[in-house]
């Protein structure tokens, strides 16, 4: 299952990076998070969040790894992560390209996702557009944030 989306958001690339990889603003802006800390692990260090997703089928909470790789400051982050549970798992990976335009910040990414188990047997369009949803609803609370914070 591949998702691309593309979103222009009024702050700079630098503070839009800094967002994308900050615990906090992700428990703040991430649909159903109620926590969200840095971890260190054996693969290195990881943003663990705990989430509650509003997908049917899907209630949680999730405890979630997420790991920042291929990090190029300011312009280009991986993210990858393989939870899984007695439904199943998904495996993905999410790259996430940005591009100062101006006064705004262009953010194009493209998740590939992997899904295993019971959850795979959910028609894709039905997947794809929840989690399609989650990412707009995401990047809107990303954009709130961070205009309306101090620099």
């Amino acid at each position: 299952m591949d998702i691309v989306g593309n979103q222009k958001i009024k702050a700079s690339q630098q503070r839009v990076f800094q967002a994308i990889l900050n615990p906090e603003i992700l428990r703040q802006c991430l649909p159903g998070c109620q926590a969200a800390e840095y971890v260190d692990s054996p693969d290195g260090r990881q943003i663990k969040i705990l989430i509650s997703p509003n997908f049917p089928g899907l209630k949680g909470p999730y405890t979630i790894l997420i790991h920042p790789v291929e990090v190029i400051t300011p312009s280009h982050v991986v993210l990858q992560t393989a939870p899984s549970n007695a439904l199943g798992s998904i495996k993905a990976m999410c790259t996430i390209d940005l591009a100062e335009e101006g006064a705004v910040t262009n953010v194009a990414y493209n998740t590939h996702a992997t899904l295993e188990g019971k959850i795979a047997s959910t028609p894709e369009f039905i997947i794809k557009t929840a989690v399609k949803g989650a990412l707009d609803h995401f990047f809107k609370n990303l954009e709130k944030l961070i205009t309306t914070a101090p620099a």
